[in-house]
């Protein structure tokens, strides 16, 4: 899954400048684009009724494919011949590189070499946290780097970085700039369309949008309902706690990016999911108070671990709650494929164009982040893969 950083509950000043969810509001008297009016009018009605199908019975077939005795994966990339990219973030508790390449034998190795993973190595060239990663089909990688060390103390500025996988070179970076960052910032998760580098900012809600020509920055949407924490995290049964022995508040954190480019979505930890058009985000004449009715409620989620999307536009839930793998189809048909007890906090999954479907765990509950400072993980941990071209399709 995306980083969990520690989030905060919003202030009184902070509440002040919230929108109430799909409120009406007095927008500037100017001409409104067409794009904006209709995510209005869209955000104001109540989204579809997703349609259930029944669960897959039996649950589709998980098939072991990696295992970690010492680190915690929390994404993973495959590329083309096989081998992986793993991420591991330092707030995992586990030492190791944040960014790894397994081989076809099982072999680990820094990832693009050691030096971007060595505490010696200055801090704007080597990766700190590797909190979320994306691999574009022309082998671009994109690793989003928040600066945090294990402590969460932020050692260096949180950075965007690209890389070619073809040789493993990081080609270019981008400072996050800190004008767009708050005291508390912790950005979290990313994906990459239309030019564009769309950032979750957990730990103070917002987001950021990098248009990746021109390098500049802005913020948007600060502490926008859609974008703040609205229920717990429950693991079987279990409300997760920080490491104060408080309910664990965890900001929007994960993301997702359509593969036409046209939406985002994104979520909470413990949900629900909002999609988003990217139109409105890369559009530098609507403001951030014009963007605040738009995000439109699109499914009440239980607690995520993760999510993918696949090239026909469904996407692949991790249901930390309950050890299960949902999909949602673009035509709002969900689905449950998969319970499993071995699926304890499925993280941040990845598809490839054929349609196999791969799930780290990760036992986050039992890391540092929400075990009382303990590391309680029973290793190995596991990545499995479902190949989903094999499943029937959901019939309602």
């Amino acid at each position: 899954m995306a980083a969990i950083p520690r989030g905060r509950l919003p202030s009184a000043a902070d509440r002040g400048d919230m929108a109430p969810m799909f409120r009406t509001s007095t927008l500037p008297s100017r001409v409104i684009p067409a794009a904006l009016a209709v995510s209005i009018l869209t955000a104001a009605m109540p989204a579809l009724a997703a349609k259930p199908a029944p669960p897959l019975d039996p649950s589709a077939p998980m098939v072991a494919v990696a295992e970690s005795t010492t680190q915690v994966w929390t994404a993973l990339v495959v590329l083309p011949d096989g081998r992986m990219i793993l991420d591991a973030p330092a707030w995992t508790g586990a030492p190791g590189p944040t960014l790894a390449l397994r081989d076809a034998d099982g072999t680990i190795h820094p990832y693009p070499d050691a030096r971007w993973n060595d505490p010696a190595t200055p801090a704007e060239k080597r990766l700190i946290s590797a909190e979320s990663i994306q691999l574009a089909d022309d082998g671009t990688l994109w690793v989003l780097d928040s600066g945090f060390d294990g402590t969460d103390h932020a050692v260096a500025p949180a950075k965007l970085v690209k890389l070619d996988t073809h040789t493993a070179n990081v080609t270019q970076s981008w400072t996050i700039d800190p004008a767009v960052l708050r005291p508390g910032s912790h950005v979290t998760g990313v994906r990459v369309g239309k030019g564009h580098a769309f950032i979750l900012d957990s730990g103070v809600p917002g987001l950021i949008v990098v248009n990746l020509e021109h390098g500049t920055q802005r913020r948007l949407m600060d502490h926008n309902p859609s974008l703040t924490a609205q229920h717990p995290i429950t693991v079987n049964g279990r409300v997760m706690q920080d490491t104060t022995g408080h309910t664990a508040i965890v900001n929007a954190n994960e993301i997702e990016i359509s593969p036409d480019e046209q939406w985002l979505y994104y979520q909470s930890t413990g949900g629900p999911l909002y999609r988003l058009g990217t139109d409105l985000l890369t559009d530098t004449t609507i403001t951030s108070f014009e963007l605040d009715d738009s995000p439109t409620l699109w499914y009440k989620t239980p607690p995520l671990g993760g999510m993918t999307v696949a090239r026909d536009g469904t996407l692949y839930f991790d249901d930390i709650s309950t050890g299960s793998i949902f999909r949602f189809t673009a035509g709002r048909v969900y689905q449950r494929i998969v319970v499993d007890p071995r699926l304890r906090w499925p993280a941040t999954p990845t598809i490839t164009a054929t349609g196999q479907l791969y799930i780290p765990t990760a036992q986050l509950d039992r890391t540092p982040r929400f075990n009382h400072g303990q590391m309680a993980v029973q290793w190995p941990l596991t990545i499995y893969r479902i190949d989903t071209a094999a499943l029937p399709a959901p019939v309602r």
